[in-house]
């Protein structure tokens, strides 16, 4: 093996010299020497957006349904206040509370994706003490490294108040039906969403009796990509252009339809106990059996002559019906 042309040492002294001016640097238009620019890292690495004044809105009206629903759930004197909305990496949002935090994942339906309700440890703890008629003052469990079956089961009922907040607040919106698929630990892995993804956190306190915890709502850009524009406060218009499109792409699809013809020959009444004492053998007797009604997906579209055609039973048709006009195709079987 053949020694480096250049040792460790000397590429670091050579990469330290260009950039401090002391080699010189060639170039096809003569001799130059480089030049660095400070890079600021702060200012850039910050995520600018507004404060999505419609999603504030939501929130503070989410706010003030779930802090009576949290009342009757725990039976005990509650209120939730929103506190903000940060947009940052999912990595960051997770790293606002100290310790480990349970956080609930729900599918929000039809939106693709899914979102977080994250609960930090003495959320959990107030909301499991409250539920079981604790008094609120046992003191915190210190490093709590996981959750009990109960613990999660209790959040979990307060997961479900939420959600159902949430499809009740958001309707004017979208018509959310959100469904809670499985509970995570912050320090764990969520598969739903990559540490870099930006996410939309919203934060929120509980307020039971004299003890005040975060939680936070946590939305992935991905999924309510669909609504950012309707968070910013922008109005969705309608593109005429766009309208024309559809329509005429509507149109060209619709004559490829597939739909089933069926038809009707002759109609009679019976009363329901003549109908009861038919047997096999018996004849219906129907009145003016040459006439006959065509039905596109049971809708009548046209009449017609009943009779014989190269030798198959053929209906002849004679005008279009208008519509409402003509006999029901359940009427007729």
């Amino acid at each position: 093996m053949t020694e480096p042309v250049l040792t460790n040492d000397e590429k670091d002294a050579l990469l330290t010299g260009m950039s401090s001016g002391e080699v010189e640097v060639h170039s096809n238009s003569g001799l130059a020497y480089a030049e660095v620019t400070a890079f600021e890292i702060g200012p850039r690495s910050r995520i600018v957006t507004n404060s999505y004044p419609r999603l504030q809105s939501l929130n503070r009206q989410f706010a003030s349904r779930l802090g009576k629903q949290i009342e009757l759930l725990l039976n005990a004197e509650s209120s939730v206040v929103f506190l903000g909305i940060d947009t940052s990496a999912y990595s960051e949002a997770c790293e606002v509370e100290n310790g480990v935090s349970l956080i609930l994942e729900f599918v929000p339906k039809p939106l693709d994706g899914s979102a977080l309700l994250n609960l930090n440890n003495a959320a959990v703890e107030t909301l499991v003490e409250t539920f079981y008629g604790g008094l609120g003052n046992e003191s915190e469990r210190p490093n709590a490294e996981f959750f009990t079956p109960g613990e999660i089961s209790v959040s979990t009922l307060f997961g479900e108040a939420a959600l159902s907040v949430i499809a009740e607040v958001w309707k004017p919106l979208a018509d959310l039906t959100p469904k809670l698929i499985g509970s995570h630990l912050s320090s764990g892995v969520v598969d739903c969403v990559d540490p870099g993804d930006t996410v939309i956190s919203s934060a929120f306190e509980l307020k039971i009796g004299d003890k005040a915890e975060k939680f936070y709502l946590i939305w992935p850009h991905v999924t309510v990509a669909s609504l950012l524009p309707v968070f910013d406060g922008q109005k969705r218009e309608r593109d005429p252009a766009q309208d024309i499109y559809w329509r005429q792409a509507l149109r060209a699809r619709v004559v490829e339809a597939v739909i089933k013809i069926s038809s009707a020959v002759g109609r009679t009444q019976m009363t329901l106990g003549e109908i009861a004492s038919l047997g096999p053998g018996d004849v219906l007797n129907i009145s003016n059996p040459q006439k006959s009604t065509i039905f596109a997906s049971k809708v009548p579209i046209l009449e017609g002559q009943f009779g014989v055609h190269d030798g198959r039973y053929a209906i002849e048709t004679t005008n279009w019906l208008e519509p409402n006009k003509g006999i029901d195709a359940s009427s007729s079987q």
